[in-house]
């Protein structure tokens, strides 16, 4: 099975470039697409989905901008992005997705509410996460779910977002939840059923408007104001 990307411009109903590939071992995904450039994350082991690397792709240009291997994401945060080496010893450090350079604490804002796009992105949460913990004791509580794996959050306009994976047999169901700010569950969609993998960057909001995709073939949207 060999997996491709294409990139289609919605402005002018062109595609930008077709069916671009990788030679990598297994398995080759898309993390995160911010500004100008594409997060894909590697997985080098079938068994080991914490075996993976990590680089930056320049759209324009269409050319790697940076590699990081044998590292874990712990969350994309705007142009920031978390990561943790494959260490239990070790730190976690931010980069900066256009350059691939480190951040550091005493640095201008990376976050979502510096970028001028106005697009808001959840933050992705991986198992190894506190707050991969905080939000599955939440789902427990507030909705019975038992939450494995990954999930995407994000709280706006007095709502809680969550796209959450479930174990169902041998697959995985990507579920999302909009809760408001009482728990109360106001809105429920399967984004996709019989999974074999973790989905990321789920949903997004622009112009007040919440936006994802079912089964890989729908996109739906709701105005904020309705939910």
């Amino acid at each position: 099975m060999e997996a491709t990307f294409s990139l289609f411009n919605l402005s002018n109903h062109q595609f930008e470039w077709k069916a671009l590939g990788f030679d990598e071992n297994w398995w080759v995904t898309v993390y995160a697409f911010v500004g100008e450039v594409i997060v894909f994350q590697i997985f080098n082991d079938s068994q080991n989905i914490d075996e993976r690397s990590v680089f930056g792709f320049d759209i324009n240009t269409q050319e790697a901008v940076w590699s990081v291997d044998n590292i874990n994401l712990r969350g994309l945060n705007g142009f920031a992005l978390s990561l943790k080496a494959n260490d239990e010893e070790a730190e976690i450090f931010t980069i900066d997705i256009r350059t691939g350079n480190e951040i550091l604490e005493t640095e201008k804002d990376f976050s979502i509410k510096s970028m001028s796009s106005g697009i808001k992105l959840p933050f992705h949460y991986t198992g190894d996460s506190d707050h991969f913990a905080t939000v599955g004791r939440f789902l427990k509580e507030f909705a019975e779910v038992g939450l494995v794996g990954a999930c995407d959050y994000l709280e706006y306009e007095g709502l809680i977002f969550i796209s959450a994976h479930e174990k169902l047999e041998q697959n995985l169901t990507n579920r999302f939840y909009v809760f408001n700010a009482n728990g109360e569950l106001v809105l429920t969609e399967v984004l996709a059923q019989h999974s074999k993998g973790l989905a990321s960057d789920t949903f997004y909001i622009v112009n007040e408007q919440l936006i994802f995709v079912k089964e890989k073939r729908e996109v739906k949207c709701y105005l904020i104001k309705d939910l």
